[in-house]
């Protein structure tokens, strides 16, 4: 392979992990904000605050990459918000409880920490700065999942 095809598909590879990045911390952060507002307890609502406080530094830390490569992020389709959205209204339209959101916020984590695993196989050209993004918001997931389990 050439180095300039080399690059290209390292180019690629990195902008492709720096979107997945982007639209994992875009779910995140947006469906705490529709969350955050039923929470009731205060210790849990400030644990929720949290961490969307860091999906959005880590979503405006992809955007920022993406955008000094010149590339526009793209984030979660318009199909993909709305599913997301429905999916909680119709969760919590019975039970707002701490433990039912935290279950659903451990399962939205979760699948986060799965979808880390998926990009990294889908893009290994990626460059060491965009891997160490994506093993930190893995991290931050994992993490997240068992600071949840208190109120399960």
């Amino acid at each position: 392979m050439s180095q300039e095809r080399a690059q290209t598909q390292q180019n690629g590879d990195n902008n492709g992990m720096l979107e997945a990045i982007y639209e994992n911390t875009e779910m995140g952060e947006k469906a705490l904000d529709q969350l955050i507002p039923m929470a009731e307890e205060g210790l849990f609502k400030a644990e929720l605050q949290r961490q969307r406080n860091v999906y959005h530094e880590m979503a405006s830390q992809a955007e920022l990459c993406l955008t000094t490569a010149g590339v526009t992020p793209k984030g979660q389709s318009a199909f993909a918000k709305v599913n997301t959205q429905l999916g909680i209204k119709m969760k919590t339209m019975k039970d707002k409880s701490t433990r039912n959101l935290a279950e659903m916020l451990s399962e939205g984590n979760y699948q986060g920490v799965l979808d880390c695993h998926k990009c990294e196989s889908d893009f290994p050209g990626a460059t060491p700065g965009a891997k160490k993004m994506l093993r930190e918001l893995e991290a931050f997931q994992e993490d997240n999942c068992q600071r949840l389990e208190q109120y399960l």
